[in-house]
This record gives C-alpha cells, structure tokens and sequence, in this order.
C-alpha cells in the first residue's frame, strides 16, 4: 500500500518536470543599453514636452523618462507591454507615429505568438511606442471631443502616465528586492528634497502676495484716474504699482527659487509669475513716464498746438506701446499646458487685456506721428472736412451737405473757406471735371454721375476710395491739392459742440444734448421756404465750431474718451494720400474701410434714392438663421431685412418727404439696398413674393441689390437664403459689417449646426441646449469666430 501510494507521486513529479518550462530567454545587457540610450536621444529631440521651462533640465527629464520606460519594459509582464503599445495607438497624432506604434504592436504579438518572453522585445516595444506617447499634440480630448474641449491641464501627460504606469508596476516587481530597497532610499531622499524645495518656496511666495494684490489694485487706480484726465493721480498710482510688481517680482524671480523651477510643472507656474509680474512692472513705469510727461496745459498756447510739445511727449508714448507690445509677446509665450487652471486662466485674461491695449497704444503713438505732419509741423498742410448727414443715407454714412477747406502750419489751424456742395458742382461743370479712381469704383459708381454731384462721392461703403474721389474731384474744382480728407456726420458735431458750448446757427442754439435732432430734421422744418438762409446757417455753424475748437482745443484725453466710440461706428473717418489702403488710418481706427474677413462676410448697406431726408425715419432690423454642415462643408443663412419707414405722409417739409420728380407719394422712401455676401443668393422674396436681384462684385465679394419703394408708416420686409461652402471644417468665421445709419440698427441671429451638435460661439453670445443667438443693436463691424465639433 505503501508503494501504491509512493509511485503516483513520483509519476506526478516526473509531470511536472517534463512539461516544457516557458522559452524564458536570457537577457543581452548590451542591447538593452543601447535601446535605452537610444530613447533618451530620441526624447531629447522628440518631444518638445517643457515641464520646467528650463531647456536643459526639460531635456534630461526627457531623456531619463524615456531611458526609464524601456529599461523596466525589458523587465515587465508582456501584458503591460501590450497595453503601452496599444495607448500608443490611439495616442498617435501623425501617420509615422501611427506606422511605428502599430510596429510596437506587432512585435508584442510576435511575442504572443512565439511564446517569447526576451526582454530585448519589451524594450523593442517600449521604444516604438515611446515616439507616439512624447508627441500627442493637443491632446486626445480635442480629437475625441471634436475640437470642444481643448486639453486640459496635463492631459498627454495623464495618457502617457496611463500608458506606462503598468511597464512600471510589473517591472518593479522583477526587479531584485536588494535592488527596490536602493530605489526606495533614493526615492525618499529626493522626495524629502522635493517636499522641503516646496515648503520653502511656497512660503516665500506668500511673502510676495501683499505686493501681488497692491500692485493689481493700484494699476487698476492708476489706470482709471488716467482715463478720467487726472494724471497727478494716475502717475503716483502707477509710480507705487511699479514698486509693488518690482518688489513682487524680486521675491519669486530670487537665486533662492532656482530649485523650485527645476521641479516639474512647479517650474512653469513659477516661470509664469515672474514672467507676469516683471512685464508688468515695465508697463506701469513706462505707462507713469507717459503721464508724467503729458501736460495738456502745454498743449496749446496761444490757440496753437504745440508742436514742442508733441514732440516731448511722443518718445515715451513710442516706449510704452513698444513696451505693451513686448509684453504681449512675453505673456503670451507662457503657452504650456503645464499651467495649473487658476493660473493659466489669469494668464489668458492678461493677454485679453494686452491685445486691445497694445493696439490702443500703437495707435496712440502713431496718432502723434500722424498728427504732428497734419498740423503742418514741417510745411503747410490742407486738411479738408467733409460734412455729411446720414439722414440721406450713403454707403459711408450719408450725403455731404458742405466743405470746409482747413489749413495747418507750425500748430495753427485756419479756416481758409466754406463750401455748399451746389457751389462744388457748379464748379465741376466749369472745368470739365472727370472721375478718376481705380477700376472697380469707376465700374460701380461712374453711372451716377459723381463727378457732377460730388454730394454722392460717399456713395462707396469703402472711405479710402471716398477720400481719394473727394480729393481728386474736390482738387479739380478749385485747384487745390489736398493732404488729408476728414469726415463727420451730426452725432460727431453733438459730441464737438458739448466740448466748444452752445453755437448759434440762425434762430436754433445748438448743443450737446440737441445738435444732431436740429442738424437732420429740424432745421428743414425751420428754413422750410428759405434753403439759402439754411445754407448760410450751415456755413456759420461750421465756420463756428472749427473756430472754437481750434481757438482752445479741449482736453486731449476727454476729447479721445468721448469721440472714440463715434470712430468706431464709422462717423469720423480719414483719408492720407499716401496711405491708399487705409493701413495707417486703420490702425488708428479711423480709415472707414469695408470690412474684409478670411472666411464669411455679411453686410447690408442701402443708398437713398429719393434725395431727401427722410431716413431719419427709417428702423432697419436684421434676422439671420445661420446653419453649419462640417461634414457636407456647407453654411446657409437665412437673412431677413426688416425696413420701417416711420415717416408721416404730411407735415413735414418737402426736403425730408418728398422724392423730388420722382412722382412718389410724400413720405415714400425709395433705396437701394444692397447686401454683400461671400456666399452667393439662391433666392429672394420681398414681402413673401419671389423678386428679381441684381448680382455684382465688389471688394472681392458678391453685391445684391434690389430697388425698394416703401411707403409712409409701411414696413417692407426683403428675405434672402444664400448658401455656399465652409472653407474650416472645425471653425467658422464671419464678420459682420454695418453702416452709420440714424437710428441703430437691431439684429437677432441665431446659429446651429445641421445635425444638432455643440457649438462653441464668441462671447457675448447666448447659449441654449444646441444653438447660439445675439440680440441687440449693431454699430460697428465685427469679427465673430465659431468652433464645430470635429
């Protein structure tokens, strides 16, 4: 029994011994070396992956990590390795990637296969897959998100982390216990070190708090009293503001904190507030220069503009838009996702606030540039001002009832004559007066006779053309060579006349609060049976206004403040012969250019065919549905135009009701109105009923225009549908153009996408379940940026 029990265990032994053991194979230490080493290089030069921010600490991080991963992948479960190279896979952001992580792939299922387990194949794996992983771009939430959620804080690092966190686990675990005791002391000894570096660190950072929160709160004070003209103040504010972000940015940017900015992603929020905090220390020292320096008591003297002190003042304005646009640069390179959220988003509002300030100072700079020429610092200038009324609409605001022929020298502004349009006109014919303009606008507009009405040279919606077809014409009939046109409608001389007081122009007292009601109605009403007393009337009230401003100019910045939002809508604009385009008065926010986009455009535009003053009357509504097709590349918009003619029938003067010979009812308003699109109309109804429209080019994009007679207290309402193809599958972009009209403009729009999906809209917008809408008056151009999902 005994034996019977003894033999079987044998024979179960002799099983065990003669199954055959897995093909374990021994491991080629030279091999495996240099495929470490050879992952180090390529994480060297690879990624570009910047945990520090410092470019040699970055790079051995880089290197070591890499060297790490195919160093414990030769010694992991094949599992783990199956599963890094798998990450690797759908972490692939170019085809070569995408070739050597499935390469990575199939040398693990070689393994599988063969029942190897070598650990050369393991480190094979490793750097294969490695390449993948060190370069996922933006992140896999972009892709899988299509392109609405960006990549959070860390989020390749996390997919990386996932990726070789079992190459980690399963490689330690091989590893010989002697071995992960040495590891561990070291580990705790640096993790001692790293904890101690960031106690220390974070403590002295709490130092620079104080100055931090001073150094926000006066830049916020200064940069108010500035605004409001109190520049003791705002210099002071500014000067301590200085001190604050410089003592600040002492503390943190110390030889003390070198440790900390060698500790991954500590150093680049680091890096970020001592970025910050010095740029922002140059803005304000610069900015409290600027203030010291301007004296607008200096100004003037003896009812001249100094050019003296233009010329004292513009260096430092030169060096704090160099110094704006400096830091915008440096901010904004703080582009990392290494950035903890709070941080990051206090750097973005920074670059928020930067951008519109580097463009307002730019512009500021070069005003005084500009400005110093205008003023006929080195020779006599002509400046001629073109009076306009948006009350007989035109394309770049409205008729021009009167000129005004300005002449500068040494800061001395001079009101060499007046002129009534009929007066230019009668000149023109005289002389035999032709157009001269480029091609396009001699196309478009020669048919209305400009160089016999030059009433109607406004008639472009595009002011660099305006100004150089008013100049021309405007030199033809008088001989004389212009160096600037300006522009301005009855809202700018409100804004003039509340800076000058109250002008007398015939029985009416104008004023800030009652010019522009006088300018485009009530002064028909009051010369009704008189249109020479109005015209002289007019002529007095020009001649008035530009002599008092010019007589005591007001304060420059009060005067900026209050005029700025009129440049905005287009109301003031200017024209210099040498700046054809409009690049120079563009950046000074004054050209009147037709807005230009990359990629969609819309804008309404109506000229008045009647030649009166009726518009003043008129309420313009705009409603568009617009939808986006990324997988077709299709957007279609559903524009509708709503025209209220407000106008009585009776009761008012024939100049603002009647349509001249035209034969139409008093009251009536007749138009042209014109949309230009990118994409082109597919089809138009007016008032419910299909309507013919005529199609045209301009300015590189479609023209639409129909003839619209609208009658007192009636409302025509013009319906387009225009279609055409998306040039961005992942955005969209569309500028929005306006024109200064009389009363504001209304527009409710409303974007969708074709299949219901998010969409991501520029701010300002409302969002509701799957669409965007804006409500509200347009009055300036805009820009308008939209991201699809992918």
């Amino acid at each position: 029994m005994t034996n019977d029990l003894r033999i079987p265990d044998i024979e179960l032994l002799d099983e065990r011994v003669d199954k055959s053991p897995p093909r374990v194979r021994r491991a080629n230490p030279e091999l495996i070396e240099a495929m470490t080493a050879t992952a180090g290089i390529v994480a060297l030069f690879l990624s570009d992956a910047s945990p520090t921010g410092l470019a040699v600490a970055d790079g051995l991080y880089r290197g070591a990590f890499a060297a790490l991963v195919v160093w414990f992948a030769s010694k992991a479960r094949r599992w783990s390795r199956g599963f890094l190279s798998g990450v690797a896979v759908l972490a692939a952001s170019s085809l070569m990637m995408q070739v050597l992580a499935v390469a990575a792939v199939a040398v693990f299922l070689f393994s599988l296969r063969t029942d190897h387990r070598r650990p050369a194949h393991g480190a094979l794996i490793a750097l294969l897959s490695l390449p993948s992983l060190l370069t996922q771009g933006v992140g896999p939430l972009f892709g899988l998100s299509g392109g609405l959620v960006s990549d959070p804080f860390g989020t390749s690092a996390l997919v990386t982390a996932l990726a070789v966190a079992p190459v980690f686990r399963t490689g330690w675990q091989r590893i010989s216990r002697k071995r992960r005791r040495q590891v561990r002391r070291w580990l705790s000894r640096v993790g001692a070190a790293v904890a101690a570096i960031a106690v220390i660190s974070g403590t002295i950072c709490l130092f620079a708090l104080p100055a931090l929160t001073r150094g926000l709160e006066n830049t916020q004070r200064g940069a108010d009293a500035a605004s409001e003209g109190n520049l003791i103040a705002a210099r002071s504010q500014l000067e301590q503001a200085t001190t604050d972000w410089s003592n600040a940015n002492r503390i943190i940017s110390g030889p003390w904190m070198l440790p900390a900015r060698l500790i991954p992603v500590a150093g680049q929020n680091l890096r970020a507030g001592q970025v910050t905090t010095g740029q922002a220390s140059a803005l304000t020292e610069s900015a409290a220069t600027v203030v010291g320096r301007v004296d607008p008591a200096a100004l003037v003297v003896d009812g001249a503009v100094n050019i003296a002190e233009i010329d004292r003042v513009t260096p430092a304005f030169d060096a704090l838009a160099a110094t704006v646009s400096r830091a915008e640069d440096r901010i904004g390179a703080i582009d990392t996702p290494w950035l903890l959220p709070p941080i990051a988003e206090r750097v973005e509002r920074g670059n928020e606030v930067l951008a519109p300030s580097s463009g307002v100072l730019m512009a500021s700079a070069e005003a005084l540039h500009v400005g110093r020429t205008l003023l006929g610092a080195s020779e006599a200038q002509n400046i001629l001002i073109m009076f306009t009324t948006p009350s007989e609409a035109r394309g770049s605001g409205g008729f021009v009832g009167s000129w005004v022929l300005v002449n500068a020298l040494d800061g001395q502004l001079e009101i060499e004559r007046s002129y009534r349009s009929v007066e230019l006109n009668d000149l023109l014919e005289q002389r035999g007066a032709t157009l001269s303009a480029h091609s396009e606008f001699s196309r478009r507009y020669e048919p209305f006779d400009i160089a016999s009405h030059i009433q109607d040279v406004t008639i472009s919606p595009h002011f660099p053309d305006v100004g150089a077809v008013a100049a021309d014409l405007f030199g033809q009939a008088t001989g004389v060579e212009v160096d600037a046109v300006v522009s301005v409608d009855p809202f700018v001389l409100q804004n003039l006349i509340a800076f000058t007081g109250p002008i007398q122009a015939g029985q009416s007292s104008l004023t800030g609060a009652n010019a522009a009601e006088e300018l485009l109605v009530n002064q028909y009403v009051v010369f009704e049976d008189d249109e020479a007393a109005r015209e002289t009337a007019l002529l007095g009230l020009t001649d008035q206004l530009t002599a008092a401003l010019f007589s005591e100019p007001p304060d420059p910045i009060a005067f900026v403040n209050e005029l700025a939002p009129l440049a905005d809508q287009d109301r003031i604009n200017l024209w210099l012969p040498g700046d054809p385009g409009g690049d120079v008065t563009g950046r000074l926010g004054l050209s009147g250019a037709f807005p230009s986009a990359t990629d969609d455009l819309l804008a309404v535009v109506h000229q008045n065919g009647g030649q009166n003053k009726i518009d003043s009357f008129l309420q313009r509504s705009l409603s568009i549905d617009t939808v986006l097709d990324p997988q077709a590349q299709t957007v279609r918009h559903d524009l509708s135009v709503r025209l209220e003619n407000t106008a009585p029938s009776a009761g008012l003067p024939d100049a603002i009701l009647a349509s001249n010979d035209q034969g139409l009812p008093a009251g009536t308003n007749r138009m042209t109105l014109s949309t230009y699109a990118e994409h082109p109309v597919v089809e138009a109804r007016l008032d419910g009923e299909v309507v013919p429209i005529a199609t045209d080019t301009e300015f590189g994009v479609g023209v639409y225009s129909v003839v619209l007679e609208i009658g007192a207290g009636e409302t025509a309402i013009l319906e387009l549908v225009l279609e055409g193809e998306m040039r961005s599958e992942d955005r969209y972009d569309v500028t929005l153009g306006s024109q200064p009209l009389v009363a504001p403009e209304r527009i409710d729009w409303r974007v969708t996408t074709a299949d219901g999906s998010r969409i991501d809209g520029p701010r300002g917008w409302s969002s509701q379940l799957n669409e965007l809408t804006l409500t509200g008056n347009i009055d300036r151009d805009r820009s308008m940026q939209f991201v699809l999902p992918g």
